[in-house]
């Protein structure tokens, strides 16, 4: 089975919407400064409905019109930021993600799946990469940096989620969202 690519519309995937290749949007993320150094994430997650079939015809279509809040992340940058997704999470990331290793950018962040396994988001040069915490380090989700075609093919920024994260696909985003504005402002914060 392919990969599942959710094309981002900015280069700041943690204030972008998420559609796939083709174009249908599935997540809205809106980041809004609180006060310096905090900052409140929302995203929203596109609600599946059924278009009437007086109107699309003999066959309803869905169509992904209205979005429901998925989770909010309030991101600090001094102390430990807060993850509050639906009525599942409501913690500190302190609490829910594990620090390792070191990179120019800081620690990379382990954290305990739906499924009981650990994951490993790694604070890589230019991008995060999700791997499963084990000895085969077996790909969950890369976000890829845009290409603008100078040298080889032009490609927009994108989350690919591999087979391994297909069952956790808006647990991926929301962490990811938080791992991304974290390696960002790591990376502001070195130069």
């Amino acid at each position: 089975m392919a990969n599942t690519r959710l094309i981002i519309s900015s280069r700041k995937p943690y204030n972008a919407t998420y559609h796939t290749e083709e174009g249908e949007m599935i997540y809205k993320v809106e980041a809004a400064s609180v006060t310096p150094g905090a900052r409140t994430i929302k995203i929203s997650k596109a609600i599946p409905s059924l278009i009437d079939d007086s109107v699309a015809g003999s066959e309803g279509k869905l169509s992904r019109s209205s979005f429901g809040h998925l989770a909010t992340i309030e991101y600090r940058m001094v102390q430990d930021s807060w993850i509050r997704m639906g009525g599942t999470m409501d913690i500190s990331t302190g609490e829910y993600f594990r620090k390792e290793g070191w990179t120019l950018l800081g620690r990379n962040r382990i954290f305990t799946g739906p499924d009981g396994r650990e994951y490993i988001w790694k604070l890589g040069p230019f991008v995060c990469k999700l791997f499963v915490n084990d000895s085969d380090k077996t790909p969950v989700a890369f976000f890829h940096r845009r290409h603008v075609g100078i040298i080889g093919k032009a490609r927009p920024a994108s989350l690919e989620i591999f087979e391994a994260g297909r069952d956790m696909i808006d647990l991926i985003v929301v962490t990811g969202v938080y791992m991304a504005k974290l390696r960002k402002d790591k990376e502001r914060a070195a130069r």
